[in-house]
């Protein structure tokens, strides 16, 4: 009896988590989910986070280079979902995807692809390479996106 109850509280446990997770787009290749991600936002631009608050899940950041939606110079607060991501957790330069609110705040989209220059990870590398055939090709698709940024 006890190990029935111990399993019944942990699929209840589970199924608990179960509430709070995302539900991603599902894309095939990197080049759509870009695609996808520059028509459904609303500023896109490459940003210096100047400052970032994990505990508020919120951030400072400065446009230095903007492809849609807003002026280089500018200043957002922005905020981002812990839960769907991504997560801005380091100072820096960053490639930003996202919408503003009716307080001019920064939301960033949920399962996007929002990353760091420094680690510039996403969902399609293949984590079956070696670490730096990754960090290299995470590199070269991040400087591809933004050249193809600037010719739009």
């Amino acid at each position: 009896m006890k190990k029935r109850a111990y399993i019944l509280t942990i699929l209840t446990f589970l199924m608990g988590f179960g509430l709070f997770a995302c539900s991603c787009p599902v894309y095939k290749n990197l080049e759509i989910f870009q695609f996808g991600e520059f028509e459904q936002s609303e500023c896109v631009f490459i940003g210096e986070v100047l400052e970032f608050n994990p505990e508020k899940m919120s951030f400072r950041i400065k446009v230095i280079d903007s492809f849609k939606g807003t002026e280089n110079g500018l200043i957002y607060e922005g905020t981002y979902d812990q839960q769907c991501g991504p997560i801005i957790n380091g100072l820096g330069k960053w490639i930003f995807y996202g919408h503003t609110d009716s307080n001019g705040v920064l939301n960033v989209n949920e399962c996007g692809l929002t990353r760091s220059f420094e680690n510039p990870f996403h969902d399609f590398l293949d984590f079956e390479k070696s670490e730096s055939e990754i960090k290299k090709q995470a590199q070269s698709d991040l400087e591809l996106e933004i050249e193809s940024l600037r010719n739009k």
